[in-house]
């Protein structure tokens, strides 16, 4: 028989816990003689039919019917177990948790493992607001504190989320604590410091970005570097009180929000969420360096029927579209898609043009049926049976994905609509879509894969991906030059956002790559940096790669708009102003074109 929570632990819990003050965290009550009465935060109504009664520990729903006791009342808004229900309440309340059964032993070890999590947490409660003084209060973190405020992030906002600045001296810190009487071993394991050198510190000379667990405290930090060589942003790995697959930056601060308003918002990363935030926009969390996950889409799930992305808009982030796409339609969610005018991130947009602009763009989130048959009009050359073709093949996941058949249905209906397809054909294709997709792959494979296996055959596009992943220093240079859509050959544009997968995970190794790869991929990556082909003069290869990258690119580009402006029959104002648009565009590619034909042409006289 295995220990569980005694009789009596539960009742002190239900007892002793403030059930006025708990439930007025999550909506606003008024005394009544004795009583205490407010909206019902399980329905929407506008009439207060909520009733708690806190000399008998407990609440009841006039309309909903929803009643029962502070444990009750904790499970159902937190989605949580009875077991973390009272645990939770029992730590609020500084109850000592104790427990019926014959054999302790496993539970004597849970004790410990959360004993060991609570002291961690603790640990990091207090460095954050240590790091948050040094930001604020000292002239070392000054130019941090003056990036943050250049980023039109506001004081209060600053505050609420704790941001900090890691001193310059790597040794700082475990002097610090080492000052504060905390162990070795204790320190050690932290994951505050190097596993390499335990005495330095893993985060210096960084702003840092407190990550909270769904009770609020901190248990991890980001932190993104304002100056020098290294990588962007520096994460804390996973430890005994978190795990980065399993926690969501803000969901402490938007779960009301998410639960009112039945929808959240996944962004890209800190500043995203933290500009989502102070223009009031309060349901905005982030994935933790990691692509959306399972056990992330559960934390939400609970509160919310409607998930918006608001994804970088470059190759890598509409990876993690369409893949958050597949994973919230899996799980039964309606999906929209956040487009943020000219490819700016949140926080650019609050700064520059206002919370109003951030908003509107919220507002008019489109369906992900809608982006997705756009973005694959941009990817594939629509005006070909063989681009079609792979067009409505790359849509067909999304129509599995969905939970509805007359989803199903209307999505076929629309992919026709979109692509001029006969609804016979598309309908045949998708019924029998793994023979289809498997003759696409046959055919790409006796097309393209031979370039993979054979030196002499290499691409350009694949060359310079084997130079820089030969050179991994170049990838920062290499990113800010191109971006996956330049590429077509379809394993260089997997290569790429494979390298940029890793690079935002802070995981750019050979091991974190071949990982990612396949056997044939695999192959030619081991065979280029060991044969050290790329070690020479790999600067110059790259560099003239992806030149000629950008060219290619340019002309596809060009001739998809040609194609387009072709078939374009404006019928309103709305089309003539696309019709426009995709001319101006076409103009200035071919001047860029003519621009780079004459750099050419002066290097090839000098």
């Amino acid at each position: 028989m295995y220990a569980r929570i005694s009789a009596e632990t539960i009742q002190q819990v239900n007892d002793q816990t403030d059930l006025v003050s708990l439930i007025g965290e999550y909506t606003r009550l008024e005394r009544r003689g004795s009583e205490w009465w407010g909206c019902c935060p399980f329905h929407s109504e506008k009439t207060p039919s909520f009733h708690v009664a806190p000399d008998k520990h407990l609440y009841h729903c006039f309309g909903c019917g929803q009643g029962g006791n502070a444990i009750s009342f904790c499970m159902e808004m937190e989605k949580i177990s009875f077991a973390d229900a009272v645990k939770e309440l029992a730590q609020k309340a500084g109850i000592e948790i104790k427990y019926d059964g014959r054999n302790a032993a496993p539970q004597q070890q849970d004790e410990s493992g959360a004993k060991q999590k609570e002291l961690y947490k603790e640990l990091y409660s207090r460095m954050a607001g240590t790091f948050q003084f040094l930001l604020t209060q000292t002239e070392a973190g000054r130019f941090a504190y003056d990036y943050v405020k250049r980023r039109g992030i506001s004081e209060e906002t600053a505050r609420t989320f704790m941001l900090g600045y890691a001193p310059a001296d790597r040794m700082w810190l475990r002097r610090f604590l080492e000052g504060k009487h905390y162990s070795a071993g204790f320190l050690d394991e932290s994951g505050l410091f190097s596993k390499k050198n335990p005495r330095s510190a893993f985060f210096y000379d960084r702003l840092l970005f407190p990550i909270f667990d769904r009770r609020g405290d901190v248990v991890a930090f980001g932190g993104r570097i304002l100056h020098g060589d290294g990588p962007k942003y520096l994460n804390t790995g996973d430890l005994v009180q978190y795990k980065k697959g399993e926690t969501l930056y803000a969901f402490n601060f938007a779960r009301q929000t998410m639960r009112a308003e039945k929808a959240v918002i996944f962004c890209e990363g800190y500043m995203d969420v933290i500009a989502y935030h102070q223009c009031g926009i309060a349901n905005a969390v982030a994935p933790l360096g990691t692509a959306l996950t399972e056990q992330q889409l559960d934390l939400v799930r609970p509160f919310v029927d409607t998930v918006l992305l608001s994804f970088d808009s470059d190759g890598a982030g509409r990876a993690a579209t369409h893949r958050a796409i597949l994973l919230c339609r899996g799980a039964g969610l309606t999906v929209k898609i956040i487009r943020l005018s000219g490819g700016k991130d949140p926080a650019e947009i609050m700064l520059n043009e206002g919370a109003e602009s951030l908003t509107n763009s919220v507002r008019n989130a489109i369906l992900d049926s809608d982006y997705l048959l756009s973005d694959l009009r941009n990817t594939y050359q629509v005006d070909t049976p063989e681009g079609k073709t792979k067009a409505a093949l790359a849509f067909f996941p999304y129509i599995d994905s969905l939970q509805s058949d007359i989803q199903k249905e209307t999505c076929l209906d629309l992919l026709c609509q979109t692509f001029s397809l006969k609804p016979e054909a598309v309908r045949r294709d998708f019924n029998n879509r793994d023979a289809a997709q498997k003759r696409i792959e046959t055919r790409q494979q006796t097309q393209e894969r031979p370039e993979i296996t054979e030196k002499i055959k290499l691409n350009a596009e694949i060359r310079s991906l084997l130079a820089v992943i030969a050179n991994l220093d170049f990838y920062p240079q290499v990113r800010l030059s191109l971006s996956v859509d330049d590429f077509e050959d379809p394993v260089a544009r997997d290569m790429f956002i494979m390298l940029e997968e890793c690079y935002r995970s802070d995981a750019m190794t050979y091991s974190n790559i071949l990982a990612k790869c396949d056997e044939a991929a695999g192959k030619l990556i081991t065979s280029a940096v060991m044969s050290g082909e790329y070690g020479e003069n790999s600067r110059k290869t790259i560099e003239d790669c992806i030149q000629l990258i950008q060219k290619n690119s340019l002309i596809r580009k060009r001739d998809r708009l040609v194609n387009r402006i072709r078939q374009c029959v404006p019928r309103d104002k709305a089309e003539q102003d696309e019709l426009e648009a995709m001319i101006l565009e076409k103009m200035s590619i071919d001047s860029e074109l003519n621009k780079q034909k004459e750099m050419s042409d002066d290097r090839s006289r000098a």
